[in-house]
Parts: structure tokens; C-alpha cells; sequence
């Protein structure tokens, strides 16, 4: 007899699978990332297709079979209907759950990938979001993202000497994991302003709704940002680049 469990689900993405099912990949409160089959839901008949849309939050019945995973009951709880009413907000989505298929691996449980994502969903949900701020707040999810999966980078103390750093001529050192100091920098390195620091510290450990509430620069946002971007490209070379 097949085995059936149950769990809290936000859908990542649905696919078309074979002639009227789907193939509908979660992020789970216990299991991780599970790719499931959804049967009939191609069907205009379907009742179940409304609770597997992109990013919906539910709870689901899983029926484990020989070769797939299947739902056989799901009731959605919270579908974010403000995030799909906004253009912008669509884009942060997109661009986040992205990066989860790319970084995140099957059947690996981890809670804390589940909550980030349902807070970050929730935050934009209930959140205006300005237009000048929305590539900030799609690579503070991905720094969290990184830090959460083992890639936190070291933003306190040299990586190189292990001495706290002062707040001046420090740079980013990709190959080590973090920040080193001025006395242990490589020729050539790029120095990164102690406001850029801050604010990435800022990104790792703060919650969305009190980033929204922090002041700074866009020259500071734009230097945090393309750090990330480098980091993120050095540590997981074969995901692909991200921009």
C-alpha cells in the first residue's frame, strides 16, 4: 500500500505533464523541495488546479507511489492575491523561486528555506514596494537564501588574519567567504565601503519588514548589490550567472 503524508507546501512552479496532469515542484515545511504529479488537473473539471498555482501556500496530502509522488488532496491557504495583482512583485517572485530551483536540492529538509520564503512572501503581500527598491529586496532574499544554505559570508572579522575589522580599506574576498582587511588583501582587490558592509550585514540577519524601514544611499545599495552578485556567481559557477 502506497505511503500518505501530509504537509505545509508553497508551490515554486507547474508544469504540463503528459496529457491532463501537471508536475508541480513545492518547497515543504518538513521534506524540502519535492517535485509531485498532480493527475487531472489539465481538465477544466479539475477542482484541485486552483490550490497549485505559482507560489500559493497550502497544505497538502502527498501519496508516495513506485515511481512518483502524488498529490491526492491539497487546500490552499493563502494564494498572495496581491502579489499577482502587481507587475512588480511578480518579478521579485519570479526572479527568487528561480534561484531556489537552481541552488535548492530535492528532498533535502530544511525548514528554514520554507520560512523564508513564506515570510518573504508575506512581507511583499502586505507591502508596497517601490519601483527604485525592488532589486534590493530580490538580493536580500538571495543572500539569505545563501547564508541559509551554508554560503554566509564572514562580514565581521577578517577572513585571513581572524582580527575584527576596522572601518577602513577593507575588500571582498570571494575565494575565502568574506571580508579581509587591509594588512591581508590581494593586489588589485576592490576596497568596499564600511556603509556597504553594514548594510549587507543588514540584508543577512534583518527581517524584510525592518530593511524596508533602513535609509541609505543607492550608491551603498548598488555596491551591496553587485558584491552579492559576485558572490553568488563565484560560489555556484554551474547555476548559471545571476544578475
Amino acid at each position: 500500500m502506497d505511503e500518505t503524508y501530509t504537509t505545509k507546501a508553497i508551490v515554486l512552479n507547474r508544469q504540463p505533464y503528459r496529457e491532463n496532469d501537471s508536475r508541480v515542484t513545492v518547497c515543504s515545511l518538513e521534506y524540502g523541495k519535492l517535485v509531485l504529479i498532480a493527475r487531472g488537473t489539465a481538465t477544466t473539471k479539475s477542482k484541485m488546479a486552483g490550490h497549485i498555482e505559482p507560489f500559493c501556500f497550502s497544505d497538502f496530502m502527498i501519496v508516495r507511489g513506485k515511481c512518483h509522488s502524488y498529490i491526492g488532496g491539497v487546500a490552499s491557504q493563502n494564494c498572495f492575491s496581491a502579489i499577482k495583482s502587481d507587475l512588480s512583485k511578480l518579478r521579485i517572485v519570479g526572479q527568487v523561486i528561480a534561484v531556489i530551483n537552481k541552488l535548492v536540492k530535492e528532498n533535502e529538509a530544511d525548514s528554514r528555506l520554507f520560512f523564508l520564503l513564506h515570510d518573504f512572501l508575506e512581507f511583499l503581500d502586505n507591502n508596497d514596494i517601490k519601483e527604485e527598491t525592488i532589486d534590493f529586496f530580490i538580493h536580500a532574499f538571495v543572500l539569505k537564501l545563501m547564508s541559509g544554505l551554508g554560503y554566509e559570508p564572514e562580514l565581521r572579522v577578517c577572513v585571513a588574519c581572524g582580527k575584527e575589522l576596522k572601518p577602513e580599506n577593507n575588500s571582498f574576498d570571494f575565494s575565502r567567504g568574506g571580508l579581509v582587511c587591509g594588512l591581508c588583501q590581494a593586489q588589485n582587490s576592490t576596497i568596499i565601503k564600511n556603509d556597504t558592509i553594514k548594510l549587507l550585514r543588514c540584508m543577512v540577519k534583518e527581517k524584510f519588514i525592518d530593511l524596508q524601514k533602513l535609509k541609505y544611499d543607492k550608491k551603498i545599495s548598488d555596491e551591496a548589490i553587485k558584491n552579492i552578485i559576485l558572490f553568488y556567481n563565484y560560489t555556484h559557477p554551474g547555476a548559471g550567472d545571476f544578475k
